[in-house]
């Protein structure tokens, strides 16, 4: 038996460096394939480098002075405008966001009026704010009845009519409105400015003439903005004199 162990023994011993010499083999392998990459990364970093676009070089010398006129002119900047929305808009679209701007105002007027209020006649012998809305609600439906003629070039009812002829026909519009209490009077202003605003918008922005105050059309748009105001104010300076 100890023959044999011998024997094993040295087979052992011979096959030791055999594989140690390969393993050495292997490690260099490695690390000629490392040093490999890191040369082929070197050369792409000094290939782009060289095709890279060079720094701009600073010259020495005097300070390039700014334009005094340029200077001014960023320092008296116009200021931004109130209403940016109008910038670049089309005349149609002025004359909606007018008539949506004024009837704002009526709204800021009239809001959290009691019914018992909004019955109250007006100083002066005027209108009660109830009626107010209800005379506003009738020149809305005027726009509405006239505005297929005035498209055509039809001159709308009433331009030139004046008092007392003109108290008249109000008078005569409001008539059939006139039992409608406060909450009605208010869902009828809501509705007849909505069913307005709809049909102006299905007509078209051309042509532009249309749209301006020479037309009739636009004319009889033009006045509703300018309405609308003059009753608000009438309205406000009613409440703030009263506690309303």
């Amino acid at each position: 038996m100890t023959p044999v162990r011998r024997k094993k023994t040295a087979a052992r011993s011979r096959r030791k460096p055999v594989a140690r010499s390969r393993s050495r083999a292997r490690t260099t392998t490695v690390r000629a394939k490392r040093a490999s990459r890191k040369k082929a990364v070197r050369r792409v970093k000094r290939a782009v480098r060289k095709t890279a676009t060079p720094r701009l070089t600073v010259v020495a010398g005097k300070r390039a002075r700014r334009p005094k006129a340029a200077v001014k002119n960023k320092a008296k900047a116009a200021p931004a405008s109130s209403f940016p929305q109008r910038s670049g808009a089309s005349p149609k679209q002025l004359a909606l966001f007018e008539l949506v701007r004024a009837r704002a105002a009526v709204l800021g007027a009239i809001q959290g009026l009691t019914a018992a209020s909004a019955n109250q006649p007006m100083t002066g012998g005027k209108w009660s704010v109830r009626e107010t809305v209800l005379h506003l609600v009738t020149r809305d439906q005027a726009r509405m009845r006239e505005g297929e003629a005035a498209l055509r070039g039809q001159s709308a009812s009433w331009k030139g009519i004046h008092d007392p002829e003109m108290s008249a026909i109000n008078a005569e519009l409001m008539s059939p409105l006139r039992a409608l209490d406060w909450d009605e009077a208010l869902r009828l202003l809501h509705r007849t400015r909505e069913l307005l605003m709809e049909e102006l918008e299905s007509v078209p922005e051309e042509p532009a003439e249309v749209w301006s105050p020479d037309h009739p059309f636009g004319w009889m748009l033009q006045g509703l903005p300018p309405h609308d105001r003059h009753h608000a104010e009438v309205i406000k300076r009613w409440r703030a004199d009263h506690g309303a």
